[in-house]
């Protein structure tokens, strides 16, 4: 999946190159790949008008050999054979056009470890501290209490108001290890005293209280060099207005951008401490649409609240457009049932998606339906099902003028050798369907004239042996 990656990230770099800001880049980034798989649409839909235009006939034979399922297969081998048509040719476009679209999500995922051209060691080292950062804050969050309060009160739990107190500015003090922390890892004014931070850090390493934390800090020193410059982290990095925590753990790098932005707080120093290209790289990234940063993760009392039901309306209408067309061009076709269920689930999935992930994804998920929803219009449009059916009619004549086997023959060939009988039938038959003369078959012989023709091969072979070794070859011994 990689090195399908690596060239999609290219086009995605050269995107962001052209239009400096994410969010139109993505824009466009998903216009060329939607573009470069169009043409495996076409044959999709064309290999799909092949097997329509068999339907009555398979139709038959499933009536005709509906007791006898070898039998059945071997005639519908024969009837794709015939027609040139093979049934998993449908199935090949869209198993490639799903490879490209997982092959974007890394991509997506991933702005710059595909776009910056930033060592890739150090981004990996970025990852790994905020996913570190992460877990300790968590861990400390469900003790019911906060880095500043295991500093200035040794851990002792607050009482409920004061904690509720505590929680409302949280968000007023973000950054509130104050301008002299800014520079990240160039400054060492802290904010308590060392003596205060040797006692924090006896208590973040007591296994039995942290265990997730205590081994975090002994194996990692950047986390505790994070947490020293800013005390309050953990408030910042639990606080779900800011950051997803299913994103902090599995895809760190979306979350990155988030730590570099102004508002609320400035917490760039973070990434300092692991990279200082990244951090700064991070400050001049257009991570944002519309001034809203990509990272956010969107809430209903926002206005980021759009792109979820925007992405629930645009899926909604991707599933009644391809049910439109669906039933037009196929309006004896059978009742879809759980299928349709199934359709009508993927807006709410996009609903959740677009509350769940952060505005990016949601973003790129309204792209990826509002191009779905073109593409399908297009293909009907222009590829009606009498145009498509010409073009069949057209690929399956070339294909019997090139005399070339098809895979679908060789398939129907092999079977019929599987089952005791002359793969030449299928030949036969398809050179009847073309209207071509039978070939000239070989004359049957009797077990005495079988006889005969072998003595006769065999004395030639020993002739030929005789006279290449110089030996005197005796005719009447035969």
């Amino acid at each position: 999946m990689k090195l399908i990656a690596i060239p999609l990230g290219w086009i995605m770099k050269l995107c962001y190159m052209l239009l400096n800001n994410y969010g139109l880049a993505l824009l466009l980034f998903t216009f060329i790949t939607r573009l470069l798989v169009f043409p495996l649409n076409i044959k999709q839909q064309k290999s799909s008008a092949r097997m329509a235009m068999l339907k009555p006939e398979l139709d038959k034979l499933q009536k005709k050999y509906a007791k006898n399922q070898q039998k059945l297969q071997e005639e519908q081998m024969n009837l794709y054979a015939k027609a040139g048509v093979n049934p998993m040719a449908s199935c090949l476009p869209m198993i490639i056009t799903l490879v490209i679209l997982w092959a974007l999500i890394p991509v997506i995922y991933g702005p710059l470890t595909y776009v910056s051209g930033i060592n890739k060691d150090d981004i990996s080292n970025t990852n790994k501290l905020i996913t570190n950062i992460s877990t300790v804050s968590d861990e400390i969050k469900k003790s019911n209490t906060t880095i500043e309060k295991l500093i200035t009160e040794g851990g002792e739990e607050q009482s409920e108001e004061e904690g509720d107190s505590s929680n409302s500015s949280q968000v007023s003090d973000l950054g509130l290890a104050g301008d002299e922390t800014v520079s990240g890892t160039a400054s060492t004014n802290y904010k308590y005293t060392d003596e205060e931070y040797d006692a924090l850090y006896a208590i973040l390493t007591d296994s039995d209280t942290y265990p997730k934390t205590a081994k975090i800090l002994k194996n990692n020193n950047n986390v505790w060099e994070v947490i020293k410059l800013y005390p309050d982290i953990d408030t910042f990095v639990t606080n779900e207005d800011y950051f997803s925590q299913s994103m902090l753990k599995n895809r760190p790098e979306l979350m990155t951008f988030t730590f570099a932005q102004k508002k609320d707080g400035y917490y760039s120093g973070v990434l300092g401490v692991a990279s200082e290209e990244v951090e700064e790289y991070c400050k001049d990234f257009h991570y944002d649409m519309f001034g809203v940063n990509m990272g956010t993760i969107p809430k209903l009392k926002s206005i980021t609240c759009l792109v979820p039901i925007l992405c629930f309306a645009l899926q909604l209408l991707v599933t009644f457009i391809s049910q439109h067309y669906s039933k037009k061009n196929n309006p004896d076709m059978a009742n879809l049932g759980g299928m349709t269920a199934m359709l009508y689930i993927m807006p709410l999935f996009s609903l959740w998606l677009g509350f769940t992930f952060p505005l990016g994804m949601g973003l790129y998920w309204c792209y990826s339906s509002l191009f779905s929803i073109i593409q399908t219009i297009v293909l009907n449009k222009i590829y009606t099902p009498d145009h498509v059916a010409e073009l069949v009619e057209r690929d399956i004549a070339k294909e019997k003028a090139s005399g070339k086997v098809t895979f679908m023959q060789r398939m129907a060939e092999a079977q019929m050798a599987q089952s005791g009988k002359d793969p030449a039938e299928v030949r036969r038959a398809i050179r009847e369907e073309m209207g071509e003369e039978p070939e000239d078959e070989p004359k049957k012989l009797s077990k005495a004239q079988l006889k005969d023709e072998q003595r006769r091969k065999l004395n030639e072979a020993r002739k030929r042996m005789a006279q290449k070794y110089g030996d005197e070859y005796d005719e009447s011994q035969d």
